[in-house]
């Protein structure tokens, strides 16, 4: 099996949610090199789609048709990149300067290991640090900023390096499996939940509809670099017309000592999107959804978070201004790679999100139902 490649799919007796957690987990797709998970995610939902195409971006839109002809259509955006880094140099020692992808925290990343993926294999290395022994006190307070940061390939010069293959612009990504924490919590850490988890939920989503068809049409969007900007999503909203559109997406839970705001809790159920620097939630699509919830029996939470942004920040511009929306699951960690989520808020994610699907066909969504205008 080549280095790049995951692991099989499906560990014996596994639930399908966390089989493609697992699988989508071990890929390295940095934004603008998800080349990996867009394979992944294209050989996984075509048996359970309609059509299943990848755009010049590199999106994969997956369609699965209503039963009626004319029935509503329902975009659906989760993202494939992960933050991450781009080989910046390859230093005459051996070792590899980096360049940042997406938001990582300078404080957090001496001594993690990482994935280079060169065009043939995938390297590992380790972020340097310097040893304890050799510390000072003026070390001891510092945070060492990224471009002072080297990564050991193991390599003696530039020309090892470059017998591995590595070159100025390779894709470095987080190494992090997905691993249950403790023993029976239902709770795993990994790398890059954020957002292949959503992934994930949106495969299994499409699993439901495999025999039946679904009472809407669902353009599935595993969309490229939103940890950039929502690019991706940028081109699926002037693309694809549609009547609502969600972004399903991880959010910043604030429940550990070191937080303490108790606004969104892992094990509490999905979160509802009231707003973020990127959107404010449809009033029609958030009643949709809280109904949706209620009907079904489903905790969720309401996420008001001013400093995440989501593909729905980018759909909400489609067509004239479509209804949009989101749901996330609460994620410890986010940008790191020992993220850590509750299974249980991936599966209401998952139910809420098939309970919304069932009740849109007869949703009001005007923004506010207006009387007759009288007169002229």
């Amino acid at each position: 099996m080549p280095a790049s490649e995951p692991a099989p799919l499906r560990p014996q007796d596994e639930p399908p949610l966390l089989a493609y957690l697992r699988h989508l987990v071990n890929l390295t797709g940095p934004s603008g090199s998800e080349e990996d998970v867009v394979r992944a995610v294209a050989q996984l939902a075509r048996p359970l789609a309609d059509t299943v195409e990848v755009d010049a971006p590199g999106n994969v839109i997956v369609t699965r048709r209503a039963a009626q002809d004319g029935a509503r259509r329902l975009i659906i955006a989760t993202h494939m990149d992960e933050v991450g880094f781009r080989v910046r140099q390859v230093t005459r020692e051996g070792f590899l300067r980096l360049e940042k992808v997406g938001g990582t925290d300078d404080r957090i990343l001496p001594a993690q290991r990482v994935w280079i993926r060169t065009d043939s294999a995938r390297l590992l290395g380790v972020i340097g640090t310097k040893s304890a022994h050799l510390l000072t006190d003026p070390d001891r307070a510092k945070v060492v900023p990224y471009p002072e940061l080297y990564v050991d390939i193991g390599a003696r010069d530039a020309e090892a390096a470059s017998a591995m293959g590595v070159r100025p612009g390779d894709p470095v990504g987080f190494v992090g499996e997905l691993t249950e924490l403790g023993a029976g919590s239902g709770r795993f850490t990994g790398h890059a939940l954020d957002d292949r988890a959503g992934c994930a939920v949106l495969l299994s989503l499409l699993e439901r509809y495999r025999d039946n068809a679904p009472p809407v049409t669902i353009i599935a969007a595993f969309t490229v670099q939103e940890e950039v900007g929502l690019r991706g999503a940028q081109g699926v909203a002037r693309r694809i017309e549609a009547d609502v559109a969600l972004a399903l997406d991880m959010t910043a839970a604030d429940d550990t000592p070191d937080t303490g705001g108790g606004h969104l809790t892992l094990g509490a159920g999905a979160a509802l999107k009231v707003m973020d620097f990127s959107t404010l939630a449809h009033p029609a699509v958030r009643r949709g959804l809280q109904q949706a919830a209620d009907q079904a029996g489903l905790n969720v939470q309401h996420e008001l978070m001013r400093g995440i942004g989501t593909d729905a920040g980018a759909l909400q511009f489609g067509g004239q201004g479509i209804p949009t929306g989101a749901v996330s699951v609460a994620n410890r960690y986010t940008h790191s790679p020992v993220e850590v989520l509750d299974v249980q808020d991936l599966q209401g994610a998952l139910d809420l999100l098939d309970a919304f699907a069932a009740r849109l066909p007869d949703l009001d969504l005007r923004f506010v139902d207006l009387p007759e205008a009288v007169g002229g």
